[in-house]
């Protein structure tokens, strides 16, 4: 499945460059032109654009804003202008953008376990909340979720996000948009507790293991309490069962639309 993310909105862009990455091929079309990149070429967008593969396939390329940001991307680019600015939005699979979401969202020192319950709530959150945005799904920030360029095959975000591809969180049959926050201070709060209308899941207050400042809206999953249950032997199957009471682990393929 593929997901629309815009990115580097945070830098209100008037300019991008993209160029292909490793050994790929980028297809840039734009103002009624089409450039074919390989190797170290690169190419200026100031307005509206695609980038993809030959035939429109998904491809390998590094998108940038000059002298303030640059990641790698696994997709198509589609680039347009709104408000005098440049939106860049990234069609992504989604397993694609899991992980990259772990890697960005994952306390550095989390072990496997506690990634692995990040890759779960991660993809609910993108199943379960799309649309967030006019026009595409959601964007790279923390109003969705923080994205950052796809992780090495062998690193924990990878891994944890293999190890767990299609799960995802469920209540009552559906998949949840699951939330979660760095640090709860030691006890998560309902939606009432924060001022927020009701979602398609009743988050419950729990205790948490980790004490410590509040860092974040406490709803869901506590990303420290998840890791420090992971340091102490849980699994995260054990570690969204604390956090989402009343919740299933299942294959979204088998739950209802």
């Amino acid at each position: 499945m593929i997901v629309a993310i815009c990115v580097f909105s945070l830098f209100h862009p008037v300019e991008l460059e993209v160029q292909a990455a490793h050994a790929s091929i980028v297809v840039v079309e734009q103002n009624g032109r089409r450039v074919t990149l390989e190797g170290s070429g690169a190419m200026k967008l100031r307005g509206p654009a695609t980038a993809t593969g030959r035939d429109g396939a998904e491809t390998a390329f590094i998108l940038s804003i000059p002298g303030k940001i640059r990641r790698e991307f696994h997709g198509r680019l589609e680039v347009r202008a709104e408000s005098g600015y440049l939106l860049a939005v990234v069609k992504m699979d989604r397993e694609n953008a899991v992980a990259s979401i772990v890697a960005a969202e994952s306390p550095p020192s989390a072990p496997l376990e506690a990634r692995k319950a990040q890759a779960v709530v991660a993809r609910s959150f993108l199943i379960a909340a799309r649309n967030r945005h006019e026009g595409f799904d959601f964007c790279d920030t923390t109003h969705c979720q923080f994205l950052r360029e796809a992780p090495l095959t062998g690193s924990l975000a990878a891994i944890a996000t293999r190890e767990t591809k299609d799960l995802v969180v469920a209540y009552q049959g559906r998949p949840i948009p699951a939330l979660y926050s760095a640090n709860c201070g030691g006890k998560t709060r309902t939606l009432e507790e924060a001022g927020w209308n009701a979602e398609a899941y009743p988050y419950f207050a729990v205790e948490c293991p980790v004490r410590g400042p509040v860092s974040g809206h406490r709803i869901g999953m506590c990303q420290e309490g998840a890791a420090e249950m992971a340091r102490n032997g849980k699994t995260f199957r054990e570690i969204l069962a604390l956090y989402f009471p009343a919740t299933t682990l299942a294959l979204w393929r088998d739950l209802q639309p």
